[in-house]
């Protein structure tokens, strides 16, 4: 088992991005560097990707991931990925798909513990009214991704 790690400054924070072997298996928002980078092929492809995005060419990811979590969550987090670029759900409706129609606080606690932030966009899940609900990065980043994304925020609601 190969472990490899890099960073990248992006416009909303320095994000680490943990590979082992030819997979991802972490994305996420950091203070500073806690680890020295060692820059493998997976890595390097996911800093492209990520840099892609925050300049407007890309609106999805081509990462072979390996998140770990329960079967459910797991569900939920391709579930996520499925969201296209500029649409958000509620977690009422992503509880729908994921077979748990009276789950939305369970797929809450799926999306919070999404180990692959922006890669799996669960900034693009938010309250049933559009009320923009939490954000493991915080809720400035969730804000700014969403109006990145094409949505305005007034009074804490989402308008497209």
């Amino acid at each position: 088992m190969k472990i490899s790690i890099g960073y990248l400054l992006s416009p909303i924070g320095l994000i680490k991005i943990v590979g082992q072997d030819n997979s991802i298996v972490s994305v996420k928002f950091v203070s500073h560097k806690d680890e020295d980078e060692l820059i493998s092929p997976v890595i390097k492809e996911a800093i492209l990707q990520l840099k892609e995005y925050f300049e407007g060419k890309r609106t999805s990811f081509e990462l072979k991931l390996q998140l770990q979590g329960t079967e459910f969550q797991k569900r939920v987090w391709n579930e996520l990925i499925k969201i296209p670029f500029g649409c958000v759900i509620s977690y009422k409706e992503l509880a729908k798909r994921v077979g748990k129609t009276q789950g939305a606080r369970c797929v809450g606690n799926a999306v919070g513990k999404n180990p692959a932030v922006i890669v799996v966009p669960c900034h693009r899940v938010v309250k049933s009214d559009l009320a923009l609900g939490g954000f493991s990065g915080g809720l400035e980043k969730k804000i700014w991704l969403l109006s990145y994304e094409g949505w305005k925020i007034e009074n804490g609601l989402l308008i497209k």
